[in-house]
């Protein structure tokens, strides 16, 4: 009977398995012939429209002898370039079954990335045909078979979505794709600015998505060989890096693409020097999002109000990626880390809305322009916020703590430094950038754009007043929070690193110290004052000509200003002789006791 029944289990099994090959291989195979066709699609784009424009004039539905200039013919053959030499590769390699999952990759950069790179060429008037032409067809063909692709999953349109967010959870497998990892996400970063510079600076056609498929593109190959558990060929990826920069390097040589050449130069550096190490392409990647990042700076501050234009961009994509960040991890922390995220959270929406209000007060004073004090807030200002912002978040999804946040640290609930100094030390000059140096620094800009004299009550310009004294709620609440509760704590670990700045105690060496979960509370309600404040005093206030305004104003500021100082005081005198469970003190010291207990 025992053999019987194995027997027929036996030939259900394959039975089932026949079934399932029928059912699933069909529609798998559909999946990846559409790479393959999209494949030699991107192989002949570029050469067929180089031996014959008049057929590519056909398939954008424009005249040949008067829409194919010269110029729109340069751009659209830098796009089919770029095309030919990153995703061809990609996707003839992507065959493999090994590679077999960057197929989802490539649906989801066309649902996603391209998508909106085809939205930003459109919006930015960089379509080389009056009527967006161009777009229309890259929508159809590349929007819209993106799509197409997706819903032809085996697991229906959301697998592919599902596909790449499990690799995102994967750890390299070994020290090479570590360094590809590190490589690619701040490659993406140089990719994100290469794409602004080319919206804002970029007066050349299709320069969004040139700039777009040559780095942005490329990195998402090199995650994905860095996320994907099998070995990456050294090789191939070395081989398709020289063929990217010698086509980038042709591009900006040859065709001369006028201020992309920056963006194509240093791209190709990026590639030629990851070919010794990833590292050294990161390193190099680094320094080229700074050099167009600070392009991009010179060239706003010459454009009339550009600066509150950059200022507010960078808010809006400070509380962009706060919320990216919620929906990609919120739901695998524990709680508390929820709760430490949902703080940032918070911290992060009232920066963006600093860099909004601070810029469009220091426009409306008339020192928002070059060679004025408002220049240096333009410039450092958003970098450093997005730096700020995006590493706090990281401390916590490694679930580490700083002794710049006390709160976190100081009852146990994370260690007070990462295990790694890099991390210490950076995160503790962006800290000290952001809440003393640019603080200090934007409060110093406003009070010279509008005059020392606007603090007092009897100054007659409503903006000025309510401007000034917003500034100052968040300027001085910085200074209390170091003073109450965290002190001027180490930037490191490590003994050296410890040495400068030394510390200093919070609240005179610890008497007028604050249990730091209870400073939280009142910084805040100061930290959203003043930048009301600020709102209110740009967009609405008057120079003094209605006077009811202007004291309705002055009274809201001087009760705003008794509360923050009674909060304050209660606080001191209710947290008289705090002191905190886990105390200041060393990893390495913290060893040294622990071994001679």
């Amino acid at each position: 009977t025992q053999v019987v029944e194995k027997k027929s289990i036996e030939k259900t099994q394959v039975v089932e398995k026949k079934t399932r090959k029928k059912s699933e291989y069909p529609k798998l195979d559909g999946y990846k012939f559409q790479v393959l066709f999209g494949a030699m699609n991107y192989l002949s784009m570029f050469p067929s429209f180089v031996f014959a424009p008049w057929l590519w004039a056909k398939v954008f539905m424009v005249d040949y002898e008067t829409a194919m200039t010269a110029e729109a013919t340069k751009s659209i053959q830098g796009v089919f370039l770029c095309l030919l030499v990153v995703v061809t590769p990609s996707y003839v390699m992507a065959l493999n079954d090994k590679n077999a999952l960057f197929i989802d990759v490539s649906v989801v950069q066309r649902c996603t990335v391209v998508f909106l790179g085809v939205i930003l060429t459109a919006l930015t008037g960089q379509d080389p045909f009056p009527g967006y032409n161009m777009c229309l067809v890259m929508t159809a063909v590349d929007i819209g078979g993106g799509f197409g692709h997706a819903f032809s999953h085996p697991k229906g349109f959301s697998g592919a979505f599902k596909g790449v967010y499990a690799l995102f959870k994967n750890t390299p497998i070994n020290a090479h794709n570590k360094a590809l990892r590190v490589e690619a996400y701040v490659g993406m970063t140089f990719g994100g600015m290469a794409c602004i510079y080319a919206a804002i600076v970029s007066d050349v056609m299709m320069s969004i998505m040139m700039a777009l498929v040559s780095t942005f593109v490329f990195y998402l190959w090199v995650w994905f060989n860095a996320v994907n558990l099998s070995e990456t060929c050294w090789k191939t990826l070395s081989s398709h890096r020289v063929l990217v920069a010698a086509s980038l390097l042709f591009m900006s040589e040859v065709y001369d693409f006028g201020v992309m050449n920056i963006v194509f130069r240093l791209m190709a550096v990026n590639l030629l020097l990851a070919i010794g190490s990833p590292y050294f392409g990161a390193i190099s990647s680094g320094v080229g999002t700074l050099v167009l990042y600070k392009m991009a700076c010179d060239f706003v501050l010459t454009v009339d109000k550009g600066g509150f234009y950059w200022c507010s961009l960078w808010g809006v994509f400070t509380v962009i990626s706060s919320y990216v960040w919620i929906w990609l991890f919120y739901d695998d922390y524990d709680e508390k880390q929820k709760k430490r995220v949902m703080g940032t959270h918070w911290q992060d929406k009232i920066l963006g809305f600093f860099l909004f209000v601070s810029s469009g007060g220091l426009e409306r004073a008339g020192f928002g322009g070059p060679g004025t004090v408002g220049a240096p807030v333009v410039y450092l200002l958003p970098f450093v916020t997005m730096w700020f912002t995006l590493e706090t978040k990281m401390l916590n999804h490694i679930k580490t703590g700083t002794p710049f946040h006390p709160s976190w640290w100081c009852e146990g609930d994370l260690p007070e430094f990462s295990k790694t100094d890099w991390v210490n030390v950076t995160f503790g000059v962006g800290t000290a950038l952001i809440t003393v140096v640019l603080t200090t620094y934007a409060f110093y800009a406003i009070s010279t754009a509008v005059g020392s004299s606007s603090l007092g009550f009897g100054v007659e310009n409503t903006f000025k007043f309510v401007l000034f004294h917003g500034m100052l709620f968040i300027f001085h609440s910085g200074l209390w929070m170091i003073f109450a509760s965290s002190g001027i704590p180490e930037m490191g670990d490590h003994p050296k690193i410890r040495a400068f700045p030394p510390y200093v105690p919070p609240g005179f060496f610890g008497v007028f110290r604050c249990r730091p979960h209870n400073c939280i509370p009142v910084h805040k309600v100061d930290l959203a004052t003043g930048a009301i404040c600020m709102f209110f005093g740009v967009f609405f206030c008057d120079d003094g000509a209605n006077l009811s305004q202007n004291k309705s104003f002055k009274i809201a500021v001087g009760l705003a200003w008794a509360y923050s100082v009674f909060a304050k005081l209660r606080l001191h005198i209710q947290d008289y002789g705090y002191i905190p469970s886990t105390p200041h003190t060393s990893t390495p010291i913290q060893a040294v006791k622990k071994k001679g207990e």
